[in-house]
């Protein structure tokens, strides 16, 4: 019995429930009995610690699902902390559950939905939650705009953003309270088109997706410590970034020297910048988006090995 408890607490982060302790045979009374005596210790109602109580953090993330019943994900800024997108350890942890109750557990916040589909729900590391789509609408109608900015930044630079399930996820969820400020942080309108600013760079976009680029994030601030710096395309993998120049808009001595010391700052900060024109965009689109796409397989191979 010892050796079966163990088997499922260490598939699950140090915890068990009740109803598995019940599934292996034991009564509620001789679950009780090895509480009383500190071989299990009580986290949430019907959820325990097996051997010691101080569980680590996804044990306490797997707990709080348990807690919640079948069908329960980890959601929300918790999820966002398991996918590798924030660093929200501490407070309340979020759950979501699939069905309309009064469900109420200490330390947990409950959130209820009747739209979950399949395609919703994953697993990390053993436990059950929201998927990286789910996961941001849910960050997205709760947390401030800084904290989503964050949470998409880094699903980015991780490649966990798949923009087709973010389409798809946006228009069945339309309603959702979250739904215009994701969309709003991933640059994508109601249709799910990326925003550019500008027919150069509509133009490069397209061209990009001709030759099969990877989706970079378009109109990007980026990740450089203490400053704050937008970037037309970005390939955060690769840690690439181009920029499609204007003459109206680039063509000043104060736009040459800003460039310039946007491009140092970046390259100290290990990107590769890439310089378009609106000329290599029109007359020399097939070379340059070949240069463009050679150096984007350079820095993926690198990214990979390391």
């Amino acid at each position: 019995m010892d050796r079966a408890i163990l088997a499922i607490a260490d598939r699950q982060h140090g915890v068990i429930s009740l109803a598995q302790l019940l599934g292996l045979g034991l009564t509620e009374r001789a679950v009780h009995a090895r509480a009383a005596v500190g071989r299990l210790h009580r986290i949430h109602q019907g959820v325990y610690a097996v051997g010691r109580p101080d569980v680590p953090i996804k044990g306490r993330w797997m707990a709080a699902v348990l807690a919640c019943g079948d069908g329960a994900l980890l959601s929300h800024q918790s999820a966002a902390t398991l996918h590798g997108l924030l660093k929200a350890r501490a407070g309340r942890i979020h759950v979501t559950i699939s069905r309309r109750t009064c469900l109420s557990r200490p330390g947990i916040r409950v959130h209820r939905s009747t739209c979950l589909v399949a395609e919703d729900g994953t697993e990390v590391d053993g436990i059950p939650c929201t998927s990286v789509p789910a996961t941001l609408l849910g960050v997205a109608a709760t947390a401030p705009r800084n904290v989503l900015d964050s949470a998409c930044n880094q699903a980015e630079m991780e490649a966990l953003v798949d923009m087709q399930a973010i389409h798809e996820l946006l228009e069945r969820r339309r309603s959702h309270p979250g739904a215009t400020r994701l969309r709003g942080a991933l640059e994508v309108d109601g249709l799910g088109l990326e925003r550019t600013k500008s027919k150069l760079e509509k133009r490069f976009l397209q061209l990009a997706r001709e030759t099969g680029f990877p989706r970079p994030a378009i109109n990007a601030w980026m990740p450089i410590p203490g400053e704050e710096m937008q970037c037309d395309f970005v390939w955060h993998r690769e840690r690439l970034v181009v920029e499609v120049d204007a003459w109206e808009t680039h063509g000043t001595r104060r736009a040459f020297r800003n460039d310039r010391r946007r491009d140092r700052v970046l390259r100290a900060h290990s990107w590769e910048v890439v310089r378009v024109t609106g000329h290599d965009v029109d007359g020399d689109a097939g070379e340059v988006m070949g240069d463009v796409k050679t150096l984007l397989e350079r820095r993926a191979k690198r990214a990979i090995d390391g």
